[in-house]
């Protein structure tokens, strides 16, 4: 992790510049119960779970360049697949909950959704519940080809 901050860093000035410019986009003081507003809250969501999980696609590549250390381990029989993959992907829950949590705190309140805490924790479970599937799917499609 530490020879990668430069890019960690990166992915969370993106990830921020992304939530003001969604928090921007979706501003709203208070939302009111009307079809319009529902497109505006469902807008939200998908924009809030495509950038989280977009920006977990930047890992894809420091997958790929471990792929080289795991066929040759797997090759002359020193470790199963599972030992390789599961180390990275318990180290990558911290980060994705950090900028999971940051998204929101950013983006929750300014485009006016329900002030309710366990809604509040719901949006917050949402997007790191999709970023960490499809990058495990992603490393585990890896490991298995």
């Amino acid at each position: 992790m530490r020879r990668n901050s430069f890019i960690y860093l990166f992915k969370l000035f993106q990830l921020l510049l992304m939530a003001f410019v969604g928090l921007t986009l979706f501003l709203r003081v208070q939302m009111h119960r009307t079809v319009e507003d529902g497109n505006v809250y469902a807008s939200d969501l998908f924009f809030t779970v495509i950038a989280i999980m977009f920006n977990g696609m930047v890992e894809i590549v420091l997958i790929i360049e471990k792929l080289g250390v795991f066929y040759k381990q797997r090759d002359l029989l020193f470790y199963p697949p599972w030992p390789f993959a599961l180390p990275t992907w318990i180290l990558k829950i911290p980060i994705t909950v950090v900028e999971v949590a940051l998204w929101v705190a950013m983006t929750y309140n300014p485009t006016g959704l329900d002030p309710n805490a366990g809604r509040f924790f719901r949006q917050l479970f949402l997007p790191h519940a999709s970023q960490s599937d499809v990058i495990c799917n992603v490393q585990s499609d890896c490991i298995i080809l």
